[in-house]
């Protein structure tokens, strides 16, 4: 490994090992080289790292060096995981092949992606046939439309065009490489998931794209994942998406957002409407394959789903009763949360009845699917199209069955409590419809049991995992408390924070939580505070405010203003960088998305300015739900959840400012509470060691500094 880094340090004009970067190094290679510990030392957490590297600390050459050249040594794959499409893209075009460069073994590398991402050729030919009988050819000369966005395009110039492509080896059948946008409607139809996917018994299965880029990611040494997939693969078969993470070597970069990750995939929801509706479709869909397949008779060893569909339609209804009686939406309330977690008695029992009938019908159509998989062997053609519509009922299903395991959950035997609410909205045929809603409230033990009580070895790692200076929160969020091995590492940035970078709270008068008065004085005040700058980031924690202050600005900087939500986020950015390299003035205008993985170095941006403190919407059920047991316990929830969670998300924004030794800024926070009170000097403790300047006096003016 000294190897390896002292030809980066020999070769690579302009690169400085520093020491918080041998520091990572070092910690990396000490987890992960326990990957072949005993049990009792993974019981420790032996096997697992946690630490937060500064910006500028060169996390990414500090995890991907020693995680490959040990990966390599112990025969091991190893897997790398993002939150965010640009970190992978990075990885894969620049970090990993720059670093390669440096090793003196090679290391084939993928990029992995889930099914859904690929074409499936069985379901393209299919709706090329099906599309054609009903679609007439084009007309001679007529404008080739299929590279639009997909309004008013007709699908039959898409089917054609994607197969032509594809029988040629002109396209690899990957989505995200088609050179445009394909509209939702079209690529829905084009692709299937893993219940509607014949396997190796589909006559297409040898040049499929997925099923071809599972075996290169099978063969590959490095695989570039994000979370959300890692996740999908640890509730999975081993080595069925990913390589079996129990003998993998992993690292989590942007680790901080994996809490929430995990909450998203436990969290489960359904209509109540509209899945009476699908419900009935899918018992159709099935007859209908039977009676065109021939597969015989209903009996015991051919259920007919139609049965329990009716059962669960009855429960539906029922269902759909009991939450009118019982959950109120007044005036314009879309919400209706059950304080405590506790279900009105009728509620519990409808949705008990609406579980057993939907697993009575998922184990029905499971059946069924068998027996169209084993007719397929001579009549695969036949079989797919019904396996393709029987195939989308699967998830929904799931998803039905997981909502109410976690509705009618025995909370004793979950450590944390479970939030459930109903959600009312226009349902399809005017009326309402109702969303029921559930998930924990913590995905800690659910991280736990899937990833680090299983996974060979583990490093997590990112800018931002302490809130408030400590990891407490984090690792509560994410499973990690009691580990005795454990040891959370903390690297300072290398940058020079006190000579190249002022935090400034100006003398705000108007309190932020009045939206109207404080979106006044924001106006007021912008025209100054940007008036030296070139490039400049303006972080909203509300859309709707920052809508009405890009409105109510002086027209000469309305024009250099770019919002987010005018563009995709990568044309925003390109359009701010080209402003600013053709010696224009450019502000960006964004919300949360935009103080995260957005790297503006240099004097693309030398003013980072925060409108208002990025505090949680008050009224998010799973929030509710969180704070009601914390202040249950005699605990505050504000200072233990709501300060620290908007201590990680003003250390997220405040870092988009230097990116490199040479950058130099100002970060503006309009809002007087992180100097006026007591938790907001809890939040500065988290931040850089910024020079603090507090008043509405220049800030090159001697003697203004006031440390907090």
């Amino acid at each position: 490994m000294q190897r390896c880094l002292d030809a980066i340090r020999e070769r690579s004009p302009g690169f400085r090992a520093r020491r918080p970067q041998l520091q990572m190094i070092a910690a990396v290679a000490h987890a992960l080289a326990r990957v072949d510990a005993s049990d009792a030392e993974r019981s420790d957490g032996a096997h697992l790292a946690v630490i937060e590297a500064g910006t500028g600390t060169g996390k990414t050459v500090a995890y991907l060096l020693p995680a490959l050249v040990l990966a390599h040594l112990r025969g091991r794959k190893l897997v790398v995981s993002s939150s965010t499409v640009t970190l992978q893209e990075q990885l894969l075009h620049k970090d990993v092949p720059d670093l390669l460069r440096f090793l003196p073994f090679p290391v084939s590398y993928v990029v992995a992606k889930g099914r859904r991402r690929f074409l499936c050729p069985a379901r393209l030919a299919q709706r090329l046939d099906q599309q054609a009988a009903v679609e007439p050819r084009d007309a001679p000369g007529q404008q080739d439309d299929a590279a639009a966005d997909g309004a008013g395009v007709r699908p039959l110039r898409w089917f054609s065009r994607l197969a032509e492509a594809f029988d040629a080896g002109r396209w690899c059948g990957d989505r995200d490489a088609w050179p445009q946008v394909i509209p939702e409607s079209v690529w829905a139809s084009v692709t299937t998931d893993r219940p509607g996917c014949l396997g190796s018994r589909c006559p297409s299965y040898a040049r499929c794209p997925f099923y071809q880029a599972r075996q290169r990611a099978k063969e590959a040494d490095l695989t570039i994942a994000n979370h959300d997939l890692v996740l999908a693969a640890a509730d999975m078969e081993p080595g069925s998406t990913l390589p079996d993470l129990r003998e993998a070597l992993v690292v989590f970069d942007e680790a901080h957002s994996l809490p929430s990750k995990v909450v998203d995939h436990c969290a489960s929801r359904h209509s109540v409407c509209s899945a009476a509706s699908w419900v009935s479709h899918a018992a159709r869909d099935a007859r209908a394959a039977v009676t065109a397949l021939r597969l015989g008779r209903f009996g015991p060893d051919l259920p007919d789903p139609a049965l329990p569909a009716a059962r669960l339609c009855a429960a539906l209804e029922r269902l759909l009763e009991a939450v009118g009686r019982h959950c109120e939406f007044a005036g314009q309330q879309r919400i209706s949360r059950f304080a405590g977690g506790v279900l009105p008695v009728e509620v519990r029992k409808a949705g008990a009845a609406v579980l057993d009938a939907a697993r009575a019908m998922g184990q029905d159509l499971l059946t069924l699917r068998t027996a169209l998989v084993d007719r397929a062997g001579d009549r695969a053609e036949a079989v797919q199209p019904h396996l393709a519509t029987l195939g989308g009922y699967f998830p929904k299903l799931e998803e039905l069955v997981a909502t109410w395991d976690w509705m009618l959950c025995d909370e004793t035997q979950h450590p944390l409590p479970v939030a459930r609410w109903v959600e009312r909205h226009a349902g399809s045929g005017g009326g309402d419809d109702f969303l029921v809603c559930a998930a924990p409230i913590s995905g800690g033990p659910r991280l736990r049991e899937l990833l680090w009580n299983k996974v060979g070895a583990a490093v997590l790692t990112s800018a931002t995992l302490r809130a408030c200076g400590r990891f407490a929160m984090f690792l509560e969020e994410a499973g990690l408390q009691g580990y005795a091995a454990l040891e959370p590492l903390a690297l300072a940035s290398p940058f020079d924070y006190g000579r190249r970078a002022v935090l400034h709270i100006p003398g705000v008068r108007a309190d932020p939580r009045d939206a109207a008065a404080h979106g006044q004085e924001i106006v007021r005040r912008l025209p100054a505070l940007l008036a030296r700058q070139r490039g400049s980031l303006v972080l909203f924690a509300s859309a709707r405010q920052m809508r009405e202050v890009q409105a109510a600005l002086p027209d000469e900087l309305k024009a250099c203003v770019l919002m987010q939500g005018e563009c995709s986020r990568r044309e925003l950015l390109e359009r701010h960088r080209a402003r600013i390299d053709a010696g224009e003035r450019s502000v960006l205008f964004g919300l949360a998305s935009l103080a995260e993985g957005v790297d503006l170095p240099g004097e693309y941006c030398t003013h980072v300015i925060c409108a208002k403190l990025p505090f949680s919407v008050p009224d998010n059920p799973l929030e509710e739900t969180r704070r009601e047991w914390i202040e249950a316990q005699g605990r505050s929830a504000f200072l233990e959840r709501s300060v620290p969670e908007v201590g990680i998300r003003l250390a997220q924004a405040t870092g988009r400012l230097l990116r490199t030794d040479d950058d130099h800024g100002t970060v503006t926070v309009l809002d007087p509470r992180l100097g006026r009170t007591h938790w907001g000097r809890m939040l500065l403790r988290g931040l850089p060691p910024f020079r603090i300047v507090i008043g509405d006096r220049p800030l090159d003016a001697p003697g203004l500094a006031e440390a907090a």
